[in-house]
């Protein structure tokens, strides 16, 4: 059942990348962690897998198709991620967790400030401004953390509450 729950997920994260451009990672890893409870770096791990080549090349072709794509930009920037994946991977066992998912978040609040803030082409000032908001978003989101840290959490357990995995 948990991969059949996998391939419908799956399902629709490739739908969001393909009409979004996201390259997934950006549902995928979340999804991963929060939906399957893996860990951060398992998910970041497995987004790598899922988003190689194979399966992106499909919906890239029909991008192709319509005229959407700039191969030498392609090229390059496919050379210049290999680079910098492996590095990235080779560093990822020297970084503590809290730390991988503060700047995970930072990234998406940036970004998702961006896209709120600009217009057709960014400029310095939306992106200095988006910085800032993305910053104090983070900010705010780390003293809710530490205040709910503190907060005593009360579980309530029954019986009915216990599951058996053979």
């Amino acid at each position: 059942m948990a991969y059949f729950l996998l391939f419908l997920f799956g399902i629709a994260v490739g739908i969001a990348s393909g009409l979004l451009g996201i390259g997934g990672g950006i549902v995928l890893v979340p999804g991963l962690v929060y939906l399957f409870q893996f860990t951060q770096k398992e998910a970041q791990g497995t987004s790598l897998a899922v988003l190689s080549l194979p399966v992106l090349l499909f919906a890239a072709v029909v991008y192709y198709k319509r005229g959407f794509v700039h191969l030498p930009s392609a090229g390059w920037v496919a050379l210049g991620f290999v680079v910098g994946a492996y590095i990235g991977a080779s560093l990822v066992v020297h970084v503590p967790v809290h730390v991988l998912r503060t700047l995970f978040g930072l990234v998406l609040l940036y970004l998702g400030f961006m896209m709120i803030m600009t217009t057709r082409r960014p400029t310095p000032r939306q992106a200095l401004t988006s910085g800032v908001a993305a910053l104090v978003a983070a900010l705010i989101g780390l003293v809710a953390r530490r205040r709910s840290a503190k907060a005593p959490v009360v579980l309530e357990s029954s019986e009915d509450d216990i599951e058996y995995h053979i």
